[in-house]
């Protein structure tokens, strides 16, 4: 049901822990710990009649508001992704391996002798106000992200790979020139000449080219530097899906109604309500049977909801890692690159080698996550099946303290006489460095203060950020502005990543969601080679992914921590719901929120 993109998870994969230390479990060996396997059905199918109409209410569960932003440009939470779902729908149509395939709102072929793409638009595609989605919405999604002045951190080297984006995106030029219109701007055609063309175009969320629209003539009157907070892109919004927005309480609920010029066939439900609960609510809201749909419940919650009568829950493997992050530098906006800068004890390898080892990442995923999530070995998650390298050892797999002492000595942290913390060489006093930790679970202190003690045995002082955890949207603000507070040194961060292999997007010297600021020419050499011209050919690919992986290790310029599985309890008085990724989800045909329905007035209780 989720929207394919790269996003801001909203929490991280570490469940909640039971008191104020973690019981000692046995370490995994790396090549079990990364495994991971789907337990539940993917679809669950009623076979009760379905009834006609209904309103289906969907809880979120987080513990900020959503942001509410509705241009993709502009847009950066998994939580916005999700409550925005039944109005929003992609361009293209996908399978269930995310391969675009023809038949949804616009159809995309390519032409390599002439490097080019061309997108078509149903002649009957219509925003939700009625009026008619034109080649020129699609070309303005791109103005959105490649002009600085409208504030989007989705540029990446990626997008600069489409002819005359990256003048475009310098003031070099007025217009994107590899961009045109065959049939006019208020036509159905746009066409994109490439200087490249990439393995990945086939594959949904390659990040070479976008997957959505925004109505130009709806917006472009706003001036660019608040089209972000005006009514147009948060209370207001056009969109395409089969509900438009009937009312919204900002960052507490959104109620949709049926869109009366969705292309594609009449949605079968009369409306979808979504609102924001708290993890604290949440279990006890479905005793209650309140909402028909539980997305983003906690790993630690498991337990108590699979037992709760009239719900079942489906689960697939998760497009989602989790990692370590560490401040070395920043985004220079001017120039658009990330610069390795920072003066931090940080910029030594081992000491960052040394802080992955320290951590018992598996002993709390072990206990505490129910078998949903397991420790990540590499910032590419199994579900992308031979682009995962196995035999990568990891950090997270087991926590190795004779190794992370062995690494702190060996890069000159030496201890003091006492032996209860070690010291910086580079200034000669105590090392101390700050955990931007943030909050979102009931135990998110507990966790925090669990690595804590864990640095603290190999006598890395560490503190919370301001001595506290940090609220998510906070957070998001600090990661993605670079005139944000930069006294933190690392912390966890965790992504709903695109449905295509490559992490240019995330990590290139260009990416402005690489918000360690660690660049390299190896790295930049490795992740070009992940998508170049050879890599055309599967099993080069596979060798340059394997290549990639290992030099993330070595580097260990971020740690990866864990993968996890999606699962969702819905009320058995759904006919039919699906955790399957694609346009075909149970078998049926489309959006799956068009073809959504009910099978009684009232919520299942058993």
């Amino acid at each position: 049901m989720k929207k394919i993109s790269k996003w801001f998870a909203g929490t991280t994969a570490f469940a909640t822990l039971a008191g104020s230390a973690v019981a000692t479990v046995a370490p995994l060996t790396a090549s079990a710990a990364t495994k991971i396997k789907n337990p539940f059905p993917v679809t669950y199918k009623s076979s009760k009649k379905a009834i006609k109409g209904g309103t289906v209410k969907v809880a979120e569960v987080s513990d900020t508001p959503f942001v509410g932003q509705w241009v993709q440009a502009l847009s950066q939470e998994a939580t916005d992704a999700d409550v925005e779902a039944p109005a929003l729908e992609s361009l293209f149509w996908t399978d269930s391996q995310f391969k675009f395939k023809k038949g949804g709102p616009a159809n995309i072929t390519f032409n390599n002798s002439n490097k080019t793409a061309t997108i078509t638009l149903r002649k009957n595609l219509r925003w939700s106000d009625g009026s008619q989605v034109t080649a020129k919405d699609v070309e303005y999604e791109y103005e959105l992200i490649a002009n600085p002045a409208y504030g989007s951190s989705r540029w990446t080297d990626s997008l600069a790979d489409i002819v005359g984006l990256a003048d475009y995106h310098a003031g070099k030029a007025k217009t994107i020139s590899g961009i045109t219109y065959p049939d006019g701007e208020n036509g159905k055609v746009l066409r994109i000449q490439f200087k490249t063309m990439r393995p990945g175009f086939t594959q949904s969320g390659n990040g070479f080219f976008l997957e959505s629209a925004e109505p130009y003539q709806y917006l472009k009157s706003v001036d660019p530097k608040k089209l972000v907070s005006d009514a147009k892109t948060t209370t207001r919004p056009l969109t395409t899906g089969p509900f438009r927005v009937k009312k919204i309480v900002p960052g507490e609920s959104i109620a949709y109604e049926r869109n009366p010029y969705y292309w594609g066939a009449k949605p079968k439900l009369n409306g979808v309500n979504v609102t924001i609960i708290s993890t604290a609510q949440a279990v006890a809201s479905m005793r209650s049977h309140q909402y028909d749909i539980y997305q983003q419940l906690g790993n630690d919650q498991y337990k108590q909801a699979r037992r709760i009568k009239g719900y079942t829950i489906t689960g697939n493997q998760a497009l989602y890692f989790s990692a370590l992050y560490f401040n070395l530098g920043h985004y220079d906006a001017k120039t658009s690159m990330n610069v390795t800068d920072r003066k931090t004890p940080l910029q030594k390898t081992d000491l960052r080698k040394a802080i992955g080892y320290a951590r018992n990442t598996a002993q709390v995923l072990q206990k505490y996550n129910n078998g949903l999530s397991v420790p990540a070995n590499t910032t590419v998650p199994p579900i992308f099946g031979k682009f995962w390298d196995s035999s990568v050892p990891g950090y997270a797999a087991a926590q190795n303290l004779k190794r992370a002492n062995s690494l702190l000595t060996k890069a000159g942290f030496k201890w003091n006489s006492k032996k209860t913390f070690r010291i910086d060489p580079s200034t000669g006093k105590r090392l101390t460095l700050t955990y931007l930790a943030r909050s979102g679970a009931a135990n998110s202190e507990i966790i925090a203060q669990n690595y804590i003690q864990q640095w603290k045995k190999v006598g890395i002082t560490v503190k919370l950020y301001k001595g506290k955890l940090t609220d998510f949207n906070t957070w998001v603000s600090m990661m993605t502005d670079p005139t944000a507070d930069q006294s933190w040194d690392f912390t966890d961060g965790a992504w709903s990543t695109s449905s295509e292999p490559s992490q240019t997007d995330l990590f290139s010297a260009t990416a402005p969601f690489n918000f360690g600021h660690f660049a390299s020419k190896r790295l930049t050499s490795l992740l070009n080679a992940t998508n170049n011209q050879k890599s055309l050919k599967a099993s080069y690919r596979v060798k340059q992914f394997q290549k990639y992986q290992k030099y993330v290790y070595d580097t260990a310029f971020v740690i990866p921590t864990s993968y996890s599985i999606n699962w969702i309890p819905n009320n058995n008085r759904i006919k039919t719901y699906s955790s399957a990724y694609g346009n075909n989800p149970g078998g049926t045909k489309g959006n799956s929120w068009a073809t959504m329905q009910v099978v009684s007035k009232t919520l299942a209780k058993k």
